[in-house]
This record gives structure tokens, C-alpha cells and sequence, in this order.
């Protein structure tokens, strides 16, 4: 069974969206019940083995989609051989992550956290595997079942052990155990789909031409997961547990708004692929199209966040987060210069420049951890924040640069947008800012994302065409 396209987008969008919700909802609960210094613990030993999945998987996924999708005749033949290799390469990788932990020298209790961790992410790889098969079969809709039921089971799971004060370790085995039953979940699905058995077993001809399309989606995933996470691991070495779980915080609001970008231009990359082909002037336009309904949605985030990040974090998350009020908003900044990325690093990806993406995500990785080195030790999260907006604004600006050497970017119109929404953005923030003092948080958000919508209007980045083209496309 297959599903269009927009079927399957509307699967996995809908599936993000509740996944990401339940997410925040729970993590707030831990962040309540656990306290600063566990957050932290908890917190670094999920980001520590997130680094360690690209190692588990090295590449070997998007190339088993792409390859089934193109010779579905071939699909069982080439996913037994990645089942194979991944369980491999997943007890490969789990070693690694131990002698790291403890090359590292972190104390028993992160070092426990982080072994059960590096379970869960064996279980992710797999039924990664099996969902890479259900993609190439044009099947998300058992993908996005099994990303809710998981996310959901853990909550449950987790919530149970904050109820019963279970040890802290439990809040990782609400992990641990979804992310089994998703495995055998999917492979359950898989074999259904295919109509053939399931069986780990490795074609080495087969694997050696896989492993030659993987490598360049390894270093790329590795570098990115590197970027994101270099900066916690800095953190685990020169900061405390306390520390880290005020920077935990921050880092987890900012993150729930970057499926917004991934959603946009997991879009827009396929079209922008095809105009470089058939009409590279079109490119620049959907690069302009694509930046301007990210302007509209990063900049109200940023400012009007950052007006109610005190009264707003705090009363969520308890006024013990109160240190991490400043962060929010410097990574609330960076949230700014990490939509643009999201846009340039589809553009260059799909004009045939994945080289100089590799490239230009290796120098914002270098110039991160530089910063990251300099700062932290200086002003502690806040330094990391600033390295945030640092290697973020790098990524964005670099890479505009480099999209304008390939394709015609119309900088005027990009100018234009760029105005008719940051003065709205502003004006917002500036009243949230204000009515705070007297105004619940609660009233304040809706009430000034009213204004933006109609300042918006005002300054003319939305007028009724725009609206009546989006309302069809909805209907």
C-alpha cells in the first residue's frame, strides 16, 4: 500500500507536530520534578549518544530508501543486507560510546545514564531501518503511528516513574523500552509491506556498493550532529550539572520551533531541484518565497519570547530556571540566523553543491567550537549561547553568499521582506514587553500575536492575494 505524496507529508507533519508536543509537555514535567542539577544529568546523556548515531547508521539509511525506491525489485534483498550491517555497525557503535564515556571521565551516575542511553539508540537505528523501507514503498503512515505511540508510551512511562520517585535512570528507560517495541513495531510492518521475510543477512557485493554511497551522508550527518552537540560537551567538562540543566532549558524551546524550517524546506528542496535543471531563475524565486514565510514566523518567536521569556519560563518551568531566562533569548537570536540556514543549505544542496555544504557545516562546526572554547570558560551558558548565535549567523551568512554565486538572488526583494516583517517583530515585542508587567503571559501571547497579524497587513508582508492563495491550498 502506497500513499500521494501530499499524503504522506500530512502523515509525518501531523505525526512532528504531536511528537514535538508531547516532548515538550514531558520534558517540562522532568525539568519540574527532577530538579536543575538531575536535568542536567539527564539532558547531557541523551545529547552525548544523539553524536553516536550517526556511527550506528553511517549513511546506510537514506541510501537504502533511495536505492529501494529506485529498484523496488531489489527492496528485500537490499534491506536485509542494511539490517544486517546496522546491527553490526550498532554494537560497533555502542562500544565506541562507552570507551568515550569513560576516555572522558564522567562520574557513575552520567556514565549509567549514558550506557542506557546508547541501548536506546541501538533500538532508534533499527527501526530507523525498517521505516527507511516503509519511505521507499511511498509508506509514512506506519512511521508516523509508530513516532506518536513512542513518544507517547515514554510519557507514560516516565510520568509513572516521577510519580513513584523511581531512580533517575528510569526517565531513560521510558526510552529505552518505546524505542524496542517501535523496533519490532516496524520490522512487524516491514515484512508485512513486502510480503517477505525479514532476516539480517549480508550481501558483501551489495553492502560495498552501499558503503561507497553512504560515506559522503556519514561525514555530513556527523559534522551536523557535532555542530549541535559539540557545545554540550564542552559544557560537560568545564560546567557543572547544575549548569547544564539551566542550559537544557533554553536549548529544548528553541529546538521544538526548528521543525518549522525542516518542514518548509524538506518542501521546497524537491522543486528547487528541478528548476536548477529546467529554469535556474525560479530558483532564486522560491529562495525569496521560501526566506520570506520564515521571516514572517522567526521573528515574531524571537521577539515575543524574549519579551515574556521571564514571567513565561519561570512560571512553566519554575522559578528555580530563572538563570536561564538570558540564554533563551540569546538562542532565540540564533534562532534567527538558524531558519536561513535551514533555506541555504536546501539551495545549495539542490543545485549539485553538497560539497560545499559538507564544507561550509565543517568550518561553522570549527568556528563553533572555537568560540565555545573562548567563551564558556569566560561566561559560562551564556558564552555558549553567543557561540550559538556566532556559528549560527556564520552558516547563514556564508551560505547566502555562496547560494548568490550559483543562482540570481534578488536582494532587493529579500530586503523588502525582510522589513515588512522585523518592524511588526519589534513593535510586537516592544508591546509584550510592556503589558507583561500588568498582564498575564497567558493574555499577552494571543493579544500580541493579533497585533503582529495586523501589522503585518500594515506594512504590506501579507496582503489578501496571499491569503486566499493559502486558504486554497488548505481547502
Amino acid at each position: 500500500m502506497s500513499y500521494s505524496v501530499s499524503q504522506n507529508t500530512t502523515f509525518l507533519t501531523v505525526a512532528a507536530v504531536l511528537q514535538r508536543a508531547i516532548s515538550f509537555v514531558y520534558f517540562i514535567f522532568i525539568a519540574r520534578a527532577i530538579g536543575v542539577e538531575n536535568t542536567g544529568v539527564y539532558f547531557f546523556a541523551i545529547a552525548f549518544t544523539t553524536i553516536f548515531t550517526v556511527v550506528a547508521d553511517f549513511g546506510l539509511g537514506p541510501v537504502l530508501t533511495r536505492e529501494a525506491a529506485r529498484f523496488d525489485t531489489n527492496s528485500s534483498a537490499y534491506l536485509n543486507t542494511v539490517l544486517g550491517t546496522k546491527l553490526i555497525f550498532g554494537v560497533i557503535s555502542y562500544g565506541v560510546l562507552i570507551i568515550c564515556a569513560n576516555l572522558l571521565g564522567y562520574d557513575a551516575l552520567t556514565k549509567s545514564m549514558i550506557y542506557l542511553s546508547g541501548i536506546t539508540m541501538f533500538f532508534d537505528n533499527i527501526h530507523a531501518t525498517f521505516y527507511g523501507i516503509l519511505r521507499a514503498k511511498k509508506n509514512l503512515l506506519f512511521e508516523g503511528a509508530g513516532l506518536i505511540g513512542s513518544q507517547f508510551l515514554t510519557a507514560i512511562i516516565g510520568g509513572v516513574a516521577l510519580y513513584l520517585g523511581a531512580p533517575l535512570y528510569w526517565l531513560i528507560l521510558a526510552y529505552t523500552i518505546p524505542a524496542g517495541v517501535n523496533a519490532i513495531y516496524a520490522g512487524f510492518m516491514a515484512r508485512r509491506i513486502l510480503g517477505a521475510p525479514v532476516i539480517p543477512k549480508i550481501d558483501f557485493g551489495l553492502l560495498q556498493k552501499f558503503l561507497v554511497m553512504a560515506w559522503p551522508f556519514a561525514i555530513a550527518g556527523l559534522i551536523t550532529r557535532l555542530y549541535s552537540y559539540s557545545d554540550s560537551i564542552i559544557m560537560s567538562k568545564l560546567l557543572s550539572p547544575t549548569e547544564l540543566g539551566y542550559w537544557s532549558v533554553p536549548f529544548k524551546i528553541t529546538f521544538a520551533f526548528q521543525f518549522i524550517p525542516a518542514a518548509l524546506t524538506a518542501s521546497v528542496y524537491p522543486a528547487m531541484s528541478s528548476f536548477f535543471i529546467t529554469d535556474r531563475a525560479r530558483v532564486g524565486e522560491l529562495f525569496v518565497k521560501a526566506t520570506r514565510y520564515l521571516f514572517a514566523v522567526v521573528f515574531p518567536l524571537a521577539f515575543g519570547l524574549s519579551a515574556v521569556a521571564y514571567p513565561t519560563l519561570t512560571t512553566i518551568y519554575g522559578a528555580q530556571y530563572a538563570p536561564s531566562v538570558l540564554v533563551l533569548r540569546i538562542l532565540l537570536l540564533s534562532l534567527i540566523f538558524g531558519y536561513v540556514g535551514f533555506v541555504t543549505g536546501a539551495t545549495l544542496n539542490a543545485t549539485d553543491r553538497q560539497k560545499t555544504q559538507t564544507g561550509l557545516l565543517l568550518a561553522a562546526l570549527t568556528v563553533s567550537v572555537i568560540s565555545n572554547l573562548i567563551l564558556i570558560p569566560i561566561w559560562g551558558i551564556v558564552g555558549a549561547a553567543i557561540s550559538a548565535v556566532i556559528g549560527n549567523g556564520f552558516l547563514a551568512i556564508a551560505g547566502t553568499i555562496l547560494v548568490a554565486k550559483k543562482i540570481i538572488l534578488p536582494y532587493a526583494e529579500l530586503w523588502k521582506y525582510l522589513w515588512r516583517t522585523f518592524i511588526p517583530a519589534v513593535i510586537m515585542g516592544v508591546i509584550a514587553y510592556l503589558s507583561i508587567v500588568k498582564i498575564s503571559f497567558m493574555i499577552v501571547i494571543p493579544l500580541v500575536a493579533i497585533i503582529y497579524g495586523i501589522l503585518l497587513f500594515v506594512f504590506g508582508a501579507v496582503d489578501r492575494d496571499l491569503l486566499k492563495r493559502l486558504f486554497a491550498k488548505i481547502c
